[in-house]
């Protein structure tokens, strides 16, 4: 076993990969959609270019679950690190709907190196007691990293252009490798890289495939997340800049931010499923606002609602699979976790360009909102508190 403090200086590093990692995807948060819109593609070519995104998190993160429980988690991190510096010097040079859509697949591919094992290692690493607080601080501090980012890049953007923060993201990115080969943990040994037939069976208990459903649900968010910026930019009640929109960004990331560490508490206290349901509410009313408001002030309103709520939808549910998954399978639960929400954004994301395209905005608006009041009533249906048997479903 572990030595605790080996434990807690390993999750410090994976905590500093993570905030670099942050602090650089966040600078290309505000811009990118616009980047795209701006190269003269339609909304539906902006929402296929999405669903290529999301596939390339289909295909592979399931892959790397596997691979996570198989092999070394800090070499994986590092190559994915690398690699996708390479790519983000390319995306200034892309200039038509292919290239977008090749970049957004490769990118997504290569990133499933990463998520999976930041995920897995989390999971590992986090003491079992009061698991709620040590998670909900943790990821405060991963959140700042991500909080000044999106004003700079919708400065930076609006200034000097849309390609010098992607050159940013590029070098920035790479500091998180300092820390990946700090991360100690326990390796499988050779008998549990060799066992892989049990895997899916322990996964198949109905609390942790609620959470996969719910997740899956909850990924119709991710369906308009793309079009964010570029609603906000175009649509008349708003028809925000980009240091504006950059702002609203900032706004979304410090309320998460801010929140994180309260909602770990109150998920100690009252359990996940109160905290799982109330957020995806809140996300659904975030979406009236949209429709039913206008002007900066609601706008930045608007942001910090979805921060709250998007923190909270994120740690009670991930604490939800923490408390019922098999510990010994992280990297496959971790995984399999990841591919709910890629159906759900593939599902979500070519229907919602489509309904943008050809119906308006408000349509894809309506559609996304229904979707969070409905999952709103199923996660309070179908999640179990901890204490409830963990009865395996016959396969």
């Amino acid at each position: 076993m572990q030595n605790p403090e080996h434990k807690q200086r390993s999750l410090l590093m994976l905590m500093l990969v993570q905030l670099s990692t942050n602090f650089s995807m966040g600078i290309i948060a505000p811009i990118i959609g616009l980047f795209v819109r701006s190269q003269g593609l339609s909304m539906a070519q902006i929402g296929l270019i999405g669903t290529a995104s999301m596939l390339g998190w289909f295909i592979w993160e399931p892959i790397m679950g596997v691979v996570a429980d198989r092999f070394n988690k800090r070499w994986m991190l590092a190559g994915s690190l690398i690699l996708t510096t390479i790519l983000n010097w390319l995306y200034p040079l892309a200039d038509g709907f292919y290239f977008f859509a090749i970049l957004e697949f490769t990118k997504t591919s290569i990133l499933s190196a990463y998520s999976i094992p930041v995920k897995a290692l989390a999971a590992e690493l986090l003491p079992a007691q009061d698991r709620g607080k040590a998670y909900g601080r943790y990821m405060t501090i991963i959140s700042f990293g991500g909080m000044i980012s999106p004003l700079i890049g919708g400065y930076v953007s609006e200034v000097a252009g849309f390609s010098l923060p992607f050159y940013l993201v590029a070098g920035i990115g790479l500091l998180g490798l300092l820390a990946v080969f700090s991360i100690k943990y326990e390796e499988p040994t050779l008998g549990e890289k060799t066992t892989n037939t049990s895997g899916f069976k322990e996964l198949l208990t109905r609390p942790v495939l609620a959470i996969f459903s719910v997740r899956g649900l909850s990924f119709f968010n991710a369906g308009f997340a793309g079009f964010l910026s570029i609603f906000l930019n175009e649509a008349p009640q708003f028809a925000a800049t980009e240091s504006q929109i950059g702002a609203f960004f900032t706004i979304v990331r410090l309320a998460g931010a801010a929140s994180r560490s309260v909602i770990g508490d109150i998920c100690d206290r009252v359990g996940n499923k109160p905290l799982i349901s109330a957020s995806l509410a809140g996300m659904g009313l975030s979406y009236l606002g949209l429709i039913f408001t206008g002007g900066l002030v609601p706008m930045y309103i608007i942001g910090l609602i979805r921060g709250v709520c998007q923190a909270t939808s994120d740690t009670s549910m991930m604490l939800q699979l923490i408390s019922v998954m098999p510990k010994e399978r992280s990297g496959l639960t971790m995984g399999l976790y990841s591919e709910a929400e890629n159906i759900g954004g593939l599902i979500a994301t070519p229907t919602v360009g489509y309904l943008y395209q050809n119906f308006g905005a408000n349509s894809a608006v309506w559609l996304v909102t229904l979707m969070m009041f409905l999952n709103t009533g199923y996660s309070y249906l179908v999640i179990r508190d901890k204490t409830e048997p963990l009865d395996i479903i016959d396969s």
